[in-house]
């Protein structure tokens, strides 16, 4: 999001727009802004046609409530300047059990990463992800883990490829009252599964829970720097 619009966001939530309706002047928001008042009504337009706010007129402004876009977006900044200038030392994430195509056992598997992980996390992973699949309201979360700092995997050449860089995570994954600790969330470098949380442990997850697609699990991740 543009700053521009993230800065009208903020003052429309400041004023109470995440949880009711807010009546906003483009007036009021230019003086906040210190932008024009055409600048203003802009911003609120364009906060409108993008999906984050609701809008209707009214006399002397607009009435305004922020959508579950907008919060999420609020969110997604929020959790980057808790990261910045807060304490936090864990996440808690949710989300839903998907098979996946089988690409995340395969590099795993690979002798270049898997020295690493028995290396760094003093276990020796199954050979294969368990996916986690997120609904919109996580990605801050996940966002923020990024910007953390985990604990690096380099990256290798075998059999004439080369394999990425990626970084993980510890933590521990729960389902009702059972929780298995040894896991760890790797973040490749390079992914295309922005919504996908790829797992590994040394145990076979979907055996240890008896879990089945579609089920809802509980991340907590770990932002400390492993040793």
């Amino acid at each position: 999001m543009k700053p521009n619009l993230l800065a009208a966001l903020k003052y429309i939530a400041l004023q109470g727009g995440t949880r009711h309706s807010v009546h906003i002047s483009s007036s009021d928001l230019a003086s906040m802004l210190e932008v024009s008042q055409q600048s203003a009504s802009r911003y609120l337009i364009q906060l409108f046609e993008e999906g984050y706010i609701d809008r209707k007129l009214a006399q002397g402004g607009q009435i305004i409530g922020i959508k579950s876009s907008g919060i999420t977006a609020l969110k997604k900044e929020f959790s980057e300047y808790e990261l910045v200038f807060g304490d936090l030392k864990t996440i808690e994430i949710e989300g839903t059990l998907e098979t996946g195509l089988g690409e995340g056992g395969y590099y795993i598997s690979k002798k270049g990463y898997m020295t690493q992980f028995q290396e760094k996390l003093k276990w020796k992973p199954y050979k294969g992800t368990f996916n986690l699949r997120l609904d919109e309201s996580q990605i801050p979360k996940i966002e923020a883990m990024k910007a953390a700092e985990g604990l690096l995997i380099e990256g290798f050449e075998q059999e004439g490829r080369t394999f990425g860089k990626a970084w993980i995570f510890k933590c521990s994954i729960q389902k009702e009252v059972k929780i298995v600790e040894n896991c760890a969330v790797i973040s490749p470098k390079r992914t295309h599964y922005k919504r996908v949380l790829e797992i590994i442990s040394p145990e076979f997850l979907r055996k240890e829970f008896n879990a089945k697609d579609g089920d809802t699990f509980t991340i907590t991740i770990s932002l400390v720097i492993l040793k």
